[in-house]
């Protein structure tokens, strides 16, 4: 489909265009990536001017709310050969600006009613893709659990976490996407970063690979940069911020990679039971002592202990009920 001029556009807007003209439009709103974009910038701008003249809309009750939209969509129902014309004549005439928002945010945003939530938990042993109705994108590894409403708010977006994930936000200067985790949380506007975030650890580590993001805790804000990672300490809220060497090593888990770097037996064992979810015993607590570095992307439990004990004098033995012996060779 051609490309809509903005002169046959704004007639549409202006209720002077020919029917064909509208359908035109209408379609262009409704099939292309553009005519979208083009209406969603329309719709958080006619947001953005509600959100700054509230009083226009304070009388508005929740059983009047609902009663508007129960009498919308009544008359587009009525209306079914007129539907594409109306929708699109209601979401930008300022008049009925609100019915306009109600249908576009039918899908987005929840104006009307209490926000509905959809929680997912990752196991052990898995991993999840998530993609939220905004378009952004949500890696979440082993053991994270991710809570999310299903219609996101007029002025912000904004999810819970625990756990780790690794996210692609759509940017909307209007509409900051927030990612709480417990007492703090991570504010941006369309970028890339990944949270590590478990609840039994200590520590939080926020690294981002591009954009721009905010790093809010009870003690302080902090502007993160670029190829810099956060470190919260949980219990002395101290945060530390400083350069990565490699950063695209701190995500490769969500490519089926493992990695590790200097990494203590502690913290391997501590990977390799949330990637599998697989129990280790320890027989002799000397192993814990050593330290591993490998990058592989064998996705075979068995295969990754074989290339364990190449690298130190510890052997990984797994038994039948999938648990794994650490004894010193």
């Amino acid at each position: 489909m051609h490309p809509i001029d903005k002169e046959t556009i704004d007639k549409v807007l202006n209720g002077t265009a020919t029917k064909k003209e509208a359908r035109q439009v209408a379609e262009w709103f409704s099939d292309t990536a553009e005519g979208q974009a083009y209406l969603s910038e329309l719709m958080d701008h006619e947001a953005a001017f509600i959100e700054s003249n509230p009083d226009r809309y304070s009388d508005l009750s929740a059983v009047q709310s609902a009663n508007m939209l129960a009498v919308i969509n009544k008359r587009i129902r009525i209306k079914k050969t007129r539907r594409i014309y109306w929708q699109v004549a209601a979401a930008l005439i300022p008049l009925i600006l609100v019915v306009g928002l109600t249908i576009r945010l039918n899908s987005q945003v929840n104006l009307f009613g209490k926000t509905v939530y959809s929680e997912v938990y990752v196991p052990k042993g898995k991993q999840e893709h998530i993609i939220f109705q905004d378009g952004s994108e949500a890696y979440l590894n082993s053991d994270t659990r991710l809570r999310y409403p299903r219609k996101f708010g007029l002025s912000k977006r904004e999810i819970f976490l625990q756990g780790e994930g690794y996210f692609n936000i759509a940017t909307n200067k209007r509409r900051p996407f927030i990612v709480r985790i417990n007492n703090t949380d991570v504010t941006v506007l369309g970028t890339s970063f990944n949270v590590h975030a478990f609840k039994e650890d200590n520590e939080m580590k926020i690294l981002l690979d591009k954009g721009s993001i905010v790093f809010n805790t009870p003690q302080n804000s902090y502007q993160i940069l670029p190829g810099q990672q956060a470190v919260y300490d949980v219990l002395t809220g101290k945060c530390v911020i400083d350069y990565v060497d490699k950063p695209y090593e701190v995500s490769v888990w969500k490519d089926n990679i493992v990695l590790f770097r200097d990494t203590p037996l502690a913290d391997v064992i501590k990977t390799l039971n949330r990637r599998y979810n697989v129990e280790f015993a320890i027989l002799n607590p000397k192993a814990l002592t050593y330290t591993y570095t490998l990058t592989t992307n064998q996705t075979s439990l068995e295969n990754i202990v074989k290339e364990l004990e190449k690298i130190a004098p510890v052997k990984f033995s797994i038994r039948k009920d999938n648990s794994i012996i650490v004894s010193l060779k």
